[in-house]
């Protein structure tokens, strides 16, 4: 269904052709084709308001299920041809033996040559003004040193091109996470002065989760970026550098007129690396061309930046994804800070979109919970009452009671402990996982430890899994001193006089 509504969207709001669509979504012309008519004849109009499931309902209402023709396996079919003797009747009598409902023989012939025509003939790319930017990170890197450390850091360049008029941007950033992954693309697009209507990535894991040569899932956060900029991303086959041809040769030439010309230099920092990178870079889009008129600049100029999309008015705050699951207190953890979400979702999958000042968190795509970002190491708990089941117990069945009638199993100590616990927070739910874990530590330590532990832990008031664990360790190491050091004494014990001259003068 995202695949769906990705469809609607850049043939209603982005413009692009079938075929345009099909690459972007990884499908076939004729299955685009086959949504927007769906859409057509079911009424559903850009923007959708719908549901997943409801758009699903409109587009694929219920039918009788048909036994499909079985299609013949033409990579095969192209493998056994090259075996000696083996011709296409056979292979296609093989296959109507298995399959009596089959294809019959010309249609048999009719795609195994189209199959052979697609595999050993390579199409010529031409590249249309303003229609794509190719991006990666160069192979060789950079350095600078730390003035405070003297310690030598690694810098990474990235690098994008627009293939049409060969016009390249470069930056450097001391990591090729995604945060900088994304904002190479925001700095990129700043440069141009404008989107391209597709980027083109590699399959490195900040663009690409899991590659695949037929359908890539994309990072949601990178993802996310794009949709902002009105541009597609359709990533490079695994192994197929000709996807991304003039960013490899870019690559070559970045290593050559920019890398190799400061080799010498010595950086402090990585913005006076950049400052270095800028100069050099606007030194070779200057370069004359070697084969025709101009350079890259007045390339550029002509071809690209009239077509290139405008940019959006407002600039691309970043947002990191997390897939997590809501827990059995019925809130989400993120970097250990805690938000509540409706106690009827404990146990569901959901995903939490954060950015530099809010978080948000999405239950089967929809929003069900939003809170400004908590800083507060001492407040990790951040809880809507309105969230919360009557009582304030959770669904799994457990209370505060069930933690309290536990701890009077260890001893008195303990249900004091656990009391405190479970009142040093403004709602008792947010500490049941600190009692979760002291509840833990009962199974590897003996009663009589985790009484002394709580005896202290309530002297110095401390109400926190974490010191109590701290405390329990000191307690079970003094217990094992104390046990090593005891003078055994009884009658058996041999004294001085039991060894010769010991107490006896002559």
């Amino acid at each position: 269904m995202l695949k769906a509504k990705e469809i609607l969207r850049l043939k209603h709001e982005v413009g692009l052709s079938l075929r345009e669509i099909g690459k972007s979504c990884n499908c076939g012309k004729s299955t685009v084709s086959e949504v927007l008519e769906r859409a057509e004849n079911a009424g559903i109009t850009w923007p959708v308001e719908l549901t997943d499931k409801q758009l699903l309902s409109l587009l694929y209402p219920p039918t009788k299920c048909k036994n499909p023709i079985p299609e013949p396996n033409m990579e095969y079919v192209f493998y056994e041809m090259k075996r000696r003797n083996v011709t296409l009747m056979l292979l296609w009598e093989e296959y109507k033996r298995k399959h009596p409902s089959g294809i019959m023989y010309t249609q048999f012939c009719e795609r195994y040559r189209k199959f052979r025509k697609a595999n050993q003939l390579t199409m010529h790319i031409e590249h249309k003004a303003g229609e794509e930017m190719q991006v990666d990170w160069a192979g060789q890197t950079m350095s600078y040193v730390e003035p405070e450390t003297g310690e030598i850091m690694t810098a990474y360049l990235f690098v994008a091109v627009l293939p049409a008029s060969a016009y390249p941007f470069v930056y450097a950033y001391g990591d090729m996470r995604l945060p900088n992954w994304i904002d190479a693309h925001v700095k990129a697009y700043e440069y141009f002065g404008g989107v391209p209507r597709v980027t083109i990535p590699d399959n490195t894991k900040t663009a690409v989760t899991t590659a695949d040569r037929i359908d890539p899932i994309l990072n949601k956060s990178y993802n996310e970026m794009a949709r902002f900029y009105n541009t597609t991303l359709i990533p490079a086959r695994p192994g197929k550098p000709k996807d991304k041809a003039a960013d490899e040769n870019m690559v070559g030439n970045v290593s050559r007129r920019i890398i190799a010309v400061l080799r010498n230099r010595q950086f402090f920092s990585l913005y006076e690396l950049n400052q270095a990178v800028s100069e050099e870079l606007q030194r070779f889009i200057k370069r004359p061309f070697q084969k025709m008129e101009g350079n890259r600049l007045t390339a550029f100029e002509k071809i690209d930046k009239q077509c290139l999309q405008p940019l959006p008015t407002g600039k691309y705050e970043f947002a990191e994804w997390k897939e997590t699951k809501v827990q059995f207190n019925y809130h989400v953890d993120y970097e250990s800070f805690f938000y509540s979400v409706p106690y009827t979702y404990v146990g569901e999958k959901c995903s939490v979109r954060a950015t530099s000042k809010t978080i948000e968190i999405y239950v089967a795509g929809e929003r069900v919970a939003a809170y400004p970002k908590n800083h507060n190491p001492y407040m990790r708990y951040t809880t809507l009452p309105e969230h919360m089941p009557e009582g304030h117990k959770a669904v799994s069945g457990w209370s505060s009671e069930r933690f309290l009638s536990w701890a009077k199993t260890i001893g008195p100590n303990t249900q004091k402990l656990i009391k405190g616990v479970l009142e040093s927070r403004e709602y008792p739910v947010q500490t049941y996982r600190a009692c979760m874990g002291i509840m833990r530590l009962s199974k590897n330590y003996a009663p009589e430890l985790m009484e002394k532990a709580s005896e202290l832990a309530l002297v110095q008031k401390t109400y926190t899994y974490k010191y109590f664990s701290i405390i329990l360790k000191q307690v079970t190491v003094k217990s094992t001193q104390l046990e090593d050091e005891k003078i055994i004494r009884h009658t058996n014990v041999r004294g001085s006089r039991a060894y010769v001259g010991g107490g006896i003068h002559a």
